[in-house]
């Protein structure tokens, strides 16, 4: 089984992103925002991490300093269209992949199973 967390402010989506990884056999935990993020990750490790671009108390890019350079933990952005344009390249270069809300459970699945079936971030 592999584990998840979920970081965005919205609970509505959250509580979705949940029910679409739990139907393909995932663990979640869930934070609302960087603070509790972070906090997760430096007390386990994740195998992914899907985190909000825009975030009440920071960007999920900062997510990628707590996980550090050498993580295997595969780091997918959600962004709404007009938000790509903020993403910090050198941010960029260390996402698995991005998707753009609303999330379908389709593309969600096809995400997944191109970064994990790459091995690589």
């Amino acid at each position: 089984m592999s584990d998840a967390l979920i970081v965005d402010d919205d609970p509505v989506t959250r509580l979705v992103l949940t029910h679409m990884l739990r139907a393909q056999g995932w663990t979640t935990d869930a934070a609302a925002d960087v603070p509790e993020a972070a906090a997760r990750l430096r007390e386990r490790t994740y195998d992914l991490v899907i985190s909000d671009f825009q975030l009440p108390s920071g960007t999920g890019t900062e997510l990628l300093d707590v996980l550090g350079e050498e993580a295997s933990t595969r780091f997918v952005l959600l962004t709404g269209i007009i938000e790509y344009s903020g993403i910090p390249v050198e941010a960029s270069q260390r996402l698995s992949a991005r998707l753009t809300k609303p999330v379908s459970s389709e593309a969600l699945r096809e995400v997944l199973g191109r970064i994990f079936a790459e091995g690589s971030g």
